[in-house]
């Protein structure tokens, strides 16, 4: 029952964050978890999300290059002809005006310096190792002042990307967009999971497909293993099925949710906890909850692994007991083969 119930708890938790993304008007991130970590392991989380403290934004030149880089991502994807590339090239070239603007007023330029001297401060305590505990928790906070700071500095110029790349891809046309629709034209896929009620899963996968998406990021990765990751723990465990491998994954899992947000003494409180705690919550519970299923045969009194791997175990226990001896094994495992020529 232990095992079943937390690979329900897997299976729902990854089910949710796959309709979230899929269906849903706010895909899945794990973005709050790595941004808001607080441990000793906080800079390697942190350092999984991309451009974390947004300074390629805030350079001018790094920035221009990233829309320029974009906007010819957009073409070559749609296949844009020699009056779209120069109508696209307009688009960018009046962002680059706007961005220069930006980049000049007085008051967008203290708002910038102040965030760079703010940042710099947090990050001289986070790197400190001889840092006191209180020097530590201010940090913190101020690094929850920097953040919100860092969203409005970044905001206008984050809104100024997203909109150029709406506007260069509102230049293709809809003969471009149809026929790259067409390539995941998959029909006897789709006949294949109507009857399971997944052919409207299938069309927004069409879709996701068809439509230009900017290059995957270390945060994709870790959102997609999150999610994927979630959903087959959760049915293996389930289902009693690589049992073990399961458990070391999803105990693996909860140890980094864990090592993200730790209760211990000296580091901030997590915010969303539910409750309070000490060393031990909730995700350390259930990581040893898993690491105890990984320890017994569970999958094999009952579940799959009983009818794929139950043979095996049952000749390696009676040899481990004396109940039958090495060379008894291998005669019977040479009949079988003699079986099998024949």
């Amino acid at each position: 029952m232990l095992r079943i119930a937390i690979g329900w708890h897997f299976l729902t938790e990854g089910l949710e964050k796959y309709d979230s993304t899929l269906h849903g008007t706010q895909p899945f991130s794990a973005e709050i978890y790595l941004r808001n970590a607080n441990g000793p392991f906080a800079p390697y989380f942190r350092g999984m999300l991309p451009d974390v403290n947004g300074l390629a934004l805030l350079d001018p030149d790094r920035l221009k290059a990233g829309w320029a880089a974009e906007v010819e991502r957009i073409g070559r994807h749609y296949d844009f002809d020699e009056e779209q590339e120069i109508r696209a090239k307009k688009l960018l070239e009046e962002s680059e005006t706007w961005a220069d603007y930006w980049f000049n007023n007085h008051d967008n330029d203290e708002l910038r310096r102040k965030y760079y001297r703010d940042l710099a401060a947090v990050q001289a305590v986070e790197r400190n190792p001889k840092a006191m505990s209180f020097e530590r928790e201010r940090a913190w906070e101020g690094r929850r002042t920097v953040d919100v700071d860092r969203r409005t500095v970044t905001g206008p110029l984050v809104a100024r990307g997203k909109q150029l790349e709406e506007w260069v891809v509102g230049i293709a046309t809809a003969e471009q967009k149809n026929a790259l629709l067409s390539r995941f034209d998959y029909g006897f896929i789709k006949s294949a999971l109507a009857p399971l009620g997944l052919d409207d899963d299938f069309d927004a996968w069409r879709v996701r497909r068809a439509t230009y998406h900017p290059p995957s990021t270390t945060l994709d990765f870790a959102n997609s293993l999150t999610m994927y990751g979630l959903i087959l723990m959760g049915a293996c465990l389930i289902l009693g099925l690589f049992t073990r491998f399961s458990s070391l994954c999803a105990a693996a899992f909860l140890a980094m949710i864990y090592l993200s947000m730790p209760p211990w003494p000296g580091t901030p409180p997590n915010p969303k906890a539910e409750g309070h705690y000490w060393i031990v919550n909730k995700n350390l519970i259930e990581l040893i909850a898993c690491l105890l299923i990984a320890s017994t045969a569970s999958g094999h009194w009952f579940g799959l692994d009983a009818l794929f791997f139950g043979a095996r175990r049952r000749r390696r226990l009676a040899r481990r007991f004396g109940l039958i001896d090495d060379s008894d094994a291998a005669s019977s495992t040479k009949t079988k083969r003699d079986v099998l020529t024949v």
